[in-house]
């Protein structure tokens, strides 16, 4: 019957989520680098911006 599909018998659904643990756990850790040195960035321009304001006035 044509509409009596079922997508997890087409797919691997287990192997599926596997590679994409696997490839997160390869990739975060070079994504987390940017994002760190970003948000520390970030956090040393809010600093730098509170202690000129507060000597300013």
């Amino acid at each position: 019957m044509a509409g009596n599909l079922n997508v997890g018998d087409v797919f691997d659904w287990a192997f599926f989520w596997q590679m994409f643990r696997n490839f997160m756990a390869t990739v975060s850790p070079f994504v987390m680098i940017p994002t760190v040195i970003m948000a520390v960035g970030l956090l040393i321009g809010v600093i730098i911006y509170a202690v000129r304001s507060a000597r300013a006035s």
